[in-house]
């Protein structure tokens, strides 16, 4: 305590001013996050995008999709779609049109459950009613 009422006028003004320069860098950040991109859920594919980044947004296994393109699955493979079309030798749009019918083949086979909100408890009988 006896540091703090050693500072002179400079040091209280320095803190202050960090004080206040945190505390704007906080709202503009938190003002900023607004404008962040946030993946969407079965998003459109388009050509710039790679298998792995379909697999998440469609929630498929990447295994599915290299197979769909006649790929072997290979982890590190970060190609976009229009990169893999152009080896190929095959239009983009084909290949966008082979990746959406084997999502859908996929989901076919494979339902995800959905999960209930709040499941409602069943009441339990009561030790009075034997």
């Amino acid at each position: 305590m006896e540091k703090l009422r050693s500072f002179g006028w400079q040091q209280w003004l320095l803190i202050a001013g960090l004080v206040l320069s945190l505390g704007v860098t906080g709202v503009f950040a938190a003002r900023a996050m607004r404008y962040v991109p946030r993946r969407q859920v079965d998003e459109p594919i388009r050509p710039w995008m790679t298998v792995p980044y379909i697999a998440r947004s469609y929630r498929v296994p990447a295994v599915v999709l290299y197979q769909a393109l006649g790929l072997t699955p290979a982890p590190r493979d970060r190609r976009p779609l229009i990169a893999i079309a152009r080896t190929q030798n095959r239009p983009v749009n084909t290949l966008i049109a082979d990746l959406q019918s084997d999502i859908v083949r996929y989901r076919a086979a494979n339902p995800t459950p959905r999960p209930t909100p709040h499941p409602t408890p069943t009441p339990r009988p009561s030790a009075s009613a034997s």
